[in-house]
């Protein structure tokens, strides 16, 4: 509890509840099912959130383990994924384990043309952290107490992530005191549009 009575998980859902809002439309690729609302949280509207929110973090496992296995980073971005890649497979091993047998498989992804050189490995991290950041923060308050406390503690390190890599590119590592959230339609439909999700 704060000084003003309010646990966190009340705070954390006041604070999202701008970016909360999710819609039919969001059902993309099969990934994202049609009941999602933005109405009383449920342990059903949990697992729909959560399996989102699980092909998000392979696609950052999955993207982190290219660059690694690429060969093409060195220095503060190199340490930087080194660090970063076992989190995200951590993140990977929380969603599936509140997920149990609900857990989908990892789809194929494609990240050669975001890991062909440091330049455009950046550019991608940032991109996919910046995302992920913003699908916690849409997501947050249509889950359930329980529920926002795992997620509350992922998204804590995906800003962390986010920040980091902005930094390393010479970017403003916390440019806004805010961040909105985005809606899984807007983000499924980017990681096709740029090839990443096949």
């Amino acid at each position: 509890m704060n000084e003003t009575g309010r646990t966190r998980g009340q705070v954390l859902r006041a604070a999202v509840a701008g970016g909360a809002v999710l819609g039919a439309g969001a059902v993309l690729g099969g990934w994202v099912d049609p009941q999602f609302s933005a109405g009383r949280p449920s342990r059903t509207q949990d697992a729909q959130i959560f399996s989102f929110l699980l092909l998000l973090e392979q696609a950052q496992a999955a993207f982190y383990d290219a660059a690694l296995r690429g060969g093409r980073l060195s220095g503060d971005v190199l340490r930087y994924a080194q660090v970063a890649a076992p989190q995200e497979h951590e993140h990977v091993g929380l969603l599936r384990q509140r997920l149990g047998t609900q857990a989908r498989p990892a789809p194929d992804f494609d990240f050669r043309s975001a890991t062909s050189n440091q330049r455009d490995f950046v550019r991608a991290a940032i991109d996919l952290e910046e995302a992920a950041a913003a699908a916690y923060i849409g997501q947050g308050a249509s889950l359930t107490r329980d529920a926002v406390q795992d997620a509350a503690r992922i998204v804590a390190v995906e800003a962390r992530h986010a920040a980091w890599i902005r930094d390393l590119a010479g970017e403003d590592p916390a440019p806004h005191a805010a961040d909105p959230g985005r809606s899984p339609k807007d983000i499924l439909s980017d990681l096709h549009t740029k090839g990443y999700l096949q």
